[in-house]
């Protein structure tokens, strides 16, 4: 009963979190393995869906992006337009009569600059062969109506009949480079690139082309289980095609591949690759935190509840937000939370270790320990946890999909990582410490001995240690000199038969006398050793037991920053006006953003599609009529697939005449506004105009018509229209037909696929306009065009006044227009949010706004660098941008937060108290994140590799501005009452409070006063300038003088006072005989002093 009510009273006055986790661990952690079983066994049963592509990084709200993305939903998933395979009457197709994929070939000649020469075409066949007579390719193959599998569009079709190459092949090139028709664009343009020509016949680089087609067997339709179906086609495609190609390159050979799955196939590679490396990552993170923790236990359990915070997230991403596709932003989490994890564990470690030297209410016990130890590691977790969290979840405003989740995501794995530092991390310690502090599983005492190693090499006493071990030396001669000249005293006075009261007084009215020697009595060195008690008591530094980061941060890196506080300020500002002037030269890129190491087989072949003409396109802008916009209500944004419901315009009226004659006008008029500036002269694809030429010959029509037609025929005709000129295309395609053919209007006209009625239709313009074009010059385009409509649906006929634009260069416009408006306003947002949260938790609006300038001094510093080096605005740099804030903040507020709350009177004290405290902390943190994301440098995707440089950037940047900057700004730091911001709300609004607040500090001063005074009486021999501890070597960091305030002393002056001290000492020894000599004389007198001093010693 008694050992229990003492325990409840040990925790009686303590915080009941701390208390719990102390007197509780094992219940603490598997309450935490629990809750976190449950979520990583539903992360499980859910599974993982990573987006292989990077189609979701556009924007997803908005009329134009939802009119764009309405006509992609209506082409994929709710129109058709061809019925000549197609049995409406039981929604059957014919196997694989739908073209559903591809594989796209270049062969490259590495050390030569022609491919069109017999024997390199044989290889190029022998290759293609290989393809064909694979025993699952009629599975897969493009069909025709009869069963028989179409031929693919090769380069060696042109060469070889009936499996037979033609003799002369410089010849046969001759001839089809200038054959009439489509034979020659397809040689040119598609199967040889732009150096081929008329002259020589010479192409580095070929192509071919197989098509596959849809549905496959067992399935009745393309849209029967699509996934399916697409998962077998991929499969095929990636376990066939890259063993073949690899087994065909050779020195001066090689394939480069693209299709179905390859895209998808690649991704997966790298994301396996990049994060099998964060195991690499871990090892090192796990080996610095060993050596720095010096315990294996720690060191594994802490990481393991860092990783833990991810499934714990994954759940929430999954299970709450109903987010089913991971984005492969979601990767970079793993790099960033090993960074922020580290570092609260070594908040945490490093409170725990000073608890130990701390003054005797919180060193008492276990218990005291871990709530001093909570509370203080929670409060300063809590506040950058708030900072850092925060500014990932401002990503939230994002209208592009994978950067909004991807803020979501990582801002709960930073809030699920805090929870389990103060919960599991604090019941791990206590079970460390109940095993004597060493790990339960095996230690590895190599990094112990390193360590120590380490601290025999690298210790340099500070000039305030030794200054105080000197002054303490010096009190120790001091006693030990009286102590001998007492007991010489003794024996002359036992001479004299002087009784032994007498001889001691006498000796203490020697050493009372002596004024004119140069050290201290006794006494003041007992008072001193009193001193030094209170002194611990309210929490002085005993430098003997700091570890040397601490020591380095106490006796040099303060100094250091107050002797150089105007260099450091100028040299801060300056580069922040560098900076600042570069970083407002930040542009968007003009070109996508590369998954891919440019010796990548996919990165390589946008290279070498670039050498053929028929990749050179121009892009297209669409005028649609018929939809309205796109319903994304209950739609995984994520989700590719699924981009929303088509919202189509019910007032739209296209049977009518006037529509028909309205469309070909509005092609004139457009061909009028913009031939030559905005779109291509000459090109364009306006159907209607075709449709009438269509309908009005009877021989194609199958009929006699006039244009334009009646309304009840309009639809069935146009119907007819678009399957005659998608067929005759298809069919050239498949067998390079040598006819020229109308272009097939399968994505400018589609009907629903159930009732047949026409849904839209579209015409199109090519524009003048690179397909790299930058957002600036697609701004452009877009403002003329949107101009143009607003006056030309003005004049529209009935229900035809919604013509609308449609591009995916606008898609890509909005997207750029968005990294950048996103990426500034979050960072604007993301500082104010951090002022907020450092303002509420340190109460001190000055502090808290050193904070901010210090904090925009290192965005400043990385944007300005990110220019300097040679990025453009695109997709990593925008997501770098958008989380740089929540990276950058935590140094700052760290030292913030234990500026705040240190219990020093001067700004300096704080400061250096700050430093001490948590500078070891988040020196660890910096290294455990630069060792985390060295490992990002070896990755294959320039994605992750720039985002790991941007990280080292962020943290550098951070470091540097905190420990230099930010300490000089503390130096004026404010003190007391001054800056709080809880003072200032109670003079205005709560003055009683307030009042009664000044009553109270003002009785508080008088106390102060009078136990000053009452100190002051006690030892007023006793300069200020000396206030040392006792041996134990405990400063009071507030009043002692800092080394460089001490005078220092020239060797000639040294000189002088070495001989003036042998002076002073011979005049002190002849004083001393006469007052020997003169001592019987003065005994009454003696006595009366001797009696006073006891009774003095004895109050």
């Amino acid at each position: 009963m008694t050992k229990k009510k003492s325990k409840k009273q040990n925790t009686n006055d303590l915080h009941p979190v701390p208390a719990f986790i102390t007197a509780h661990p094992w219940i603490t952690i598997i309450i935490v393995i629990l809750i976190g079983s449950a979520m990583v066994v539903t992360d499980a049963f859910l599974g993982i869906d990573l987006d292989t592509t990077i189609k979701n990084f556009v924007v997803r709200s908005g009329d134009t992006a939802n009119q764009v993305e309405g006509i992609l939903t209506a082409i994929e998933d709710e129109v058709y337009f061809d019925k000549v395979t197609w049995d409406s009457s039981n929604d059957v197709q014919v196997q694989q009569t739908q073209v559903s994929g591809y594989i796209q070939l270049y062969y490259e000649c590495i050390d030569c600059d022609n491919l069109i020469t017999s024997e390199q075409l044989e290889r190029i066949y022998n290759f293609e062969q290989k393809i064909i007579n694979d025993e699952d390719y009629t599975k897969y193959c493009l069909k025709s109506t009869t069963g028989d599998c179409y031929p693919g569009s090769t380069i060696t079709s042109f060469f070889y009949q009936d499996g037979k190459q033609v003799e002369d092949i410089e010849a046969s090139a001759n001839v089809l480079y200038n054959y009439p028709g489509r034979t020659s664009t397809y040689l040119r343009d598609e199967r040889c690139d732009t150096g081929f020509d008329d002259v020589d016949f010479k192409s580095k680089y070929v192509s071919s082309i197989y098509y596959f087609g849809f549905p496959l067997e067992d399935h009745e339709n393309v849209n029967d289980e699509i996934d399916e179906q697409n998962d077998k086609l991929e499969e095929w495609v990636t376990d066939l095609i890259p063993d073949l190609a690899d087994d065909a390159k050779e020195d001066d050979f090689e394939i480069i591949y693209l299709g179905n799955g390859v895209m998808s196939m690649a991704i997966i590679d790298i994301v396996i690759h990049d994060i099998g490396l964060l195991g690499c990552s871990i090892a090192f993170v796990w080996l610095y935190t060993r050596f720095h923790t010096r315990s294996s236990l720690l060191t594994t359990l802490g990481l393991l509840h860092v990783l833990l915070s991810l499934p714990m997230s994954y759940f929430v991403y999954t299970v709450i937000f109903s987010v089913e596709i991971t984005s492969i932003l979601n990767c970079l989490t793993l790099f960033i939370i090993l960074g922020i994890g580290c570092d609260d564990i070594f908040i945490v470690l490093d409170h725990w270790k000073q608890s130990k030297i701390r003054e005797e209410k919180i060193s008492k016990n276990i218990y005291t320990r871990m709530n001093w130890t909570w509370k203080e590691s929670a409060t300063t977790m809590l506040i950058t946890t708030c900072t850092a969290s925060g500014a990932f979840f401002g990503n939230i405003a994002s209208t592009i999909p994978p950067i909004r989740y991807f803020g979501i995501f990582t801002g709960f794995a930073i809030i699920f990582n805090y929870l389990l530092v103060i919960t599991w991390f604090p019941a791990i310690i206590v079970l460390w410490h109940r095993k004597g502090e060493k790990s339960i599983i095996y230690d590895f005492h190599t990094a112990d001995k390193l360590s120590k190693l380490f601290r025999i090499i690298f210790k340099k006493k500070s000039k305030e240690e030794n200054h105080s071990k000197k002054e303490n030396q010096e009190f120790q001669d001091l006693e030990l000199k009286d102590q001998k000249k007492s007991k010489k005293k003794s024996k002359k006075k036992s001479k004299e038969e002087t009784s032994e009261t007498s001889e001691t007084s006498d000796t203490k009215s020697v050493s009372s006398t002596r004024s004119g020697s140069d050290h201290r009595d006794v006494e003041a060195i007992q008072t001193k050793a009193n001193r030094s008690k209170k002194a611990k008591s309210n929490q002085g530094v005993d430098i003997d037991q700091l570890r040397p980061f601490e020591k380095y941060f106490y006796s040099m890196h303060a100094p250091f920053v107050r002797k150089f506080r105007y260099v450091i300020i100028v040299v801060f500002v300056a580069m922040a006006v560098v900076f600042s002037i570069q970083a407002s030269k930040l542009e968007s890129a003009d070109e996508a953003t590369n998954l891919f190491p440019d010796d990548h087989f996919l990165y390589r072949s946008q290279e070498v599609a670039n050498y053929f003409e028929a990749n050179n396109y121009l892009p297209n802008s669409y005028f649609q009529w018929g939809i309205k916009s796109l319903d994304r209500e209950g739609v995984d944004p994520l989700a590719v697939e699924h981009l929303g419901k088509v919202i189509y315009n019910d007032d739209w009226k296209p049977n009518l005449k006037s529509s028909q004659e309205w469309v070909i006008e509005f092609c004139e008029r457009a061909r009028a506004e913009f031939d030559g500036s905005i779109f291509r002269e000459g090109q364009g694809n306006c159907f209607m105009e075709d449709f009438r030429d269509w309908v009005t010959d009877e021989a194609l029509a199958g009929g006699t018509y006039t244009f334009p037609v009646e309304e009840d025929e309009f639809q069935p005709l146009l119907n007819s229209f678009t399957n005659w000129a998608r067929g005759a295309i298809v069919a050239a395609e498949v067998v390079n037909a040598q006819m020229s053919l109308p272009t097939s209007y399968e994505n400018a006209i589609g009907f629903d696929r159930d009732t047949g009625e026409l849904k839209y239709y579209a015409v199109e313009f090519n524009m003048e306009m690179s397909n790299t074009a930058t957002a600036l010059k697609q701004r452009e385009f877009f403002d003329e065009i949107e101009e143009f409509l607003d006056t030309i649906n003005k004049e529209a006929p009935e229900g035809m006044d919604m013509a609308s634009t449609v591009s995916w260069s606008w898609m890509e416009m909005l997207t750029d227009e968005t990294l950048i408006s996103v990426a500034l306003g979050t960072i604007f947002v993301s500082v104010g949010v951090a002022y907020l949260i450092i303002v509420i938790s340190t109460d001190n609006i000055i502090s808290s706004f050193f904070a901010i300038l210090a904090i925009s001094g290192v965005v400043v510093t990385i944007v300005g660098m990110m220019v300097s080096i040679g990025w453009k605005l695109e997709l990593v740099t925008s997501v770098c941008l958008t989380v740089i804030v929540g990276i950058s903040v935590d140094y700052v507020v760290h030292f913030c937060h234990a500026y705040t709350i240190s219990s020093k009177d001067t700004s300096f004290a704080k400061l250096r108290d700050a430093m001490t405290n948590l500078g070891i902390s988040v020196t660890a943190a910096a290294v455990t994140t630069l060792i985390s994301t060295f490992i990002m440098f070896f990755n294959w995707s320039p994605f992750f590799t720039k985002f790991g440089l941007f990280i080292w950037m962020t943290i550098i940047s951070s470091a540097l501005w905190s420990f230099f900057f930010f300490f000089t700004l503390l130096l004026y730091g404010p003190t007391g009452d001054t800056g709080k911001l809880s003072l200032y709300f109670k003079r205005a609004f709560m003055k009683k409070s307030y009042q009664k607040y000044l009553e109270e500090k003002k009785n508080k001063q008088m106390e102060n006063q009078n136990d000053e005074q009452d100190s002051d009486s006690e030892d007023d021999d006793v300069s200020t300038d000396s206030k040392h501890l006792d041996s134990e070597n405990f400063v009071d960091i507030e009043t002692m003088p800092h080394p460089e305030e001490l005078p220092k002393k020239s060797k000639k002056s040294k000189k002088s006072t070495k001989s003036n001290k042998k002076k002073k000492k011979k005049d002190s020894d002849d004083r001393k005989d006469d007052s020997v000599s003169s001592n019987n004389t003065r005994d009454t007198s003696s006595n009366s002093v001797s009696s006073s001093t006891e009774d003095s010693s004895s109050d």
